[in-house]
């Protein structure tokens, strides 16, 4: 059997122009992982990322410190299977659907990217009605593709690595809740919700051969409970 480290990226720029870039604390969230992935050994046959720039920057930030570090490194290899659905096109398509179901949230749409809460709250009624299917029609995304997609990227991984490899995958909630579902046939509602516990820079552990895939460890974050800013424990 492989064992997959599933590696959520560190936190990513909330509120800012660009999202998809890691903010300063999510850098250093990626430097502490590192740092504990070397000492307790950990080193990788294969490590993969998707396309994203917090997905690629977190890989790179660890890389970087292994190789100050001495040890061989491996090319890092880039699928967009590990990309995180688009929340962005999703909200924008699905929040009116949700606003006529539930006028009430209407003053948390008017303050999302500037009030954390109402953008919680606006994006888990989102969500939950996404991977519903009740908004198939729209024109965006289906969720069931999402999940596709990451089971094709797995099985690629799986089918080339599936004996006595150790393989880094650098992604994001989404596709490493997806793994979940797959590994214990959670349904949608539940990948979901387990999306939303997958803290920044956390590490879930798979064990796989050829054709299947077990979990072994979920949502791990010592690297981060060990320091004494708690501020480091961030899921957004």
């Amino acid at each position: 059997m492989s064992t997959i480290y599933m590696i959520r990226h560190g936190q990513a720029s909330f509120g800012e122009e660009d999202y998809d870039v890691l903010s300063r604390r999510g850098y250093e969230q990626s430097r502490i992982l590192a740092e504990y992935l070397h000492s307790i050994g950990a080193r990788f046959d294969l490590a993969v990322t998707g396309t994203l720039k917090r997905q690629i920057a977190t890989a790179d930030t660890l890389f970087n410190i292994y190789r100050k570090k001495g040890n061989p490194v491996v090319e890092v290899h880039m699928m967009e299977e590990f990309n995180e659905y688009n929340s962005k096109d999703i909200l924008t398509a699905i929040i009116p659907v949700i606003l006529e179901e539930n006028p009430s949230l209407e003053k948390d749409v008017k303050q999302i990217f500037t009030h954390r809460k109402s953008f919680q709250r606006v994006f888990e009624a989102t969500m939950l009605k996404w991977v519903s299917g009740d908004c198939d029609h729209l024109y965006i995304p289906r969720y069931l593709d999402f999940v596709t997609g990451v089971y094709r990227g797995l099985d690629k991984i799986m089918k080339e690595n599936g004996r006595g490899k150790t393989i880094a995958i650098f992604t994001s909630g989404g596709p490493i809740a997806a793994t979940v579902q797959r590994a214990l046939n959670l349904g949608y509602r539940d990948t979901m919700r387990v999306t939303w516990q997958i803290a920044n820079s956390s590490v879930s552990r798979f064990k796989c051969t050829r054709e299947d895939i077990m979990m072994s460890g979920f949502n791990s974050y010592a690297h981060l409970e060990n320091q004494p800013d708690k501020n480091l424990i961030t899921y957004r």
